[in-house]
């Protein structure tokens, strides 16, 4: 069954944003080694677009294991457990918070990741970073030097307001990672992701293949692109379709407009990159 912006219902999209408020204030000590990355970029580092972004349920942070600061007071893991957030046993990237908000208790999932390069060998599935193991994602090593640092205001959850400066992903190793998420998993929603950022990013995809022109030899950004250039062959390729079944798009005229735009977009910074 398809993902659609039905699986991401406006309180649970909340939920995570309070959980990620929390966790820079939880985790504050290891700040500049922290990026957010994944599904909750968009809407922060696009936040004046005329479309909302759909937003997401769950939190994903890249830690820099290269960079990370010994232990402070407490490690990452003590800090997170000693606050309500509880480890998956067999996955220990993960973590999961419960809150309640408006009467209805909802988990939020928080995955910790890191870079492939450098650290545990490259057979190994995680990183280790003080007592936590942060999973290996393709595409986060290119994070730590293409970000941005967004103050972000809203709810703890267990009340207050309260305001942070947080660091994100930048626009191109977002768009490299969802890439590499295109080829490693079914999720309409990294096409959505994509094309969304292609429409509302300031500056459209000019700005973006200009961004991608200095860095079009990164190994990571090729790659990315060579996925890019296979899902968004043609209008009737799975990237286009995939975001059509995102937005839940019946009429066969409008699907139509929306992929053959999507593929307009994405071929636009393709012809820079490759």
């Amino acid at each position: 069954m398809a993902i659609t912006k039905i699986d991401y219902p406006e309180l649970a999209v909340k939920a995570a944003e309070m959980v990620l408020l929390e966790l820079t204030r939880i985790l504050g000590e290891y700040r500049d080694n922290i990026v957010v990355i994944g599904g909750m970029v968009p809407r922060y580092l696009i936040p004046a677009a005329e479309e909302p972004h759909i937003g997401t349920t769950d939190v994903d942070l890249a830690l820099d294991h290269r960079r990370f600061a010994e232990e402070g007071y407490r490690t990452i893991h003590e800090l997170l457990i000693s606050h309500g957030y509880e480890q998956n046993e067999r996955q220990p990237f993960i973590y999961r918070r419960q809150i309640t908000l408006a009467g209805n208790k909802i988990v939020v999932q928080v995955d910790l990741l890191s870079g492939e390069y450098g650290g545990t060998g490259r057979n190994r599935r995680t990183q280790k970073v003080q007592d936590a193991r942060p999973r290996k994602a393709r595409g986060v090593d290119l994070v730590f030097n293409h970000l941005e640092s967004i103050e972000i205001t809203g709810e703890l959850p267990g009340g207050g307001k309260d305001k942070a400066i947080i660091k994100f992903s930048g626009i191109v190793p977002f768009i490299v990672m969802k890439a590499m998420a295109m080829r490693d998993r079914l999720k309409e929603k990294d096409s959505y992701d994509i094309y969304y950022c292609l429409q509302y990013y300031p500056g459209g995809p000019q700005k973006i293949a200009e961004l991608i022109a200095p860095i079009k030899n990164n190994r990571l950004v090729r790659e990315a692109l060579a996925i890019l250039d296979e899902k968004f062959e043609s209008p009737d390729h799975a990237g286009p379709v995939h975001i059509a079944d995102f937005m839940e798009l019946t009429d066969p005229e409008v699907r139509e407009q929306v992929q053959r735009d999507a593929f307009e977009r994405v071929r636009f910074i393709l012809d820079v990159g490759l």
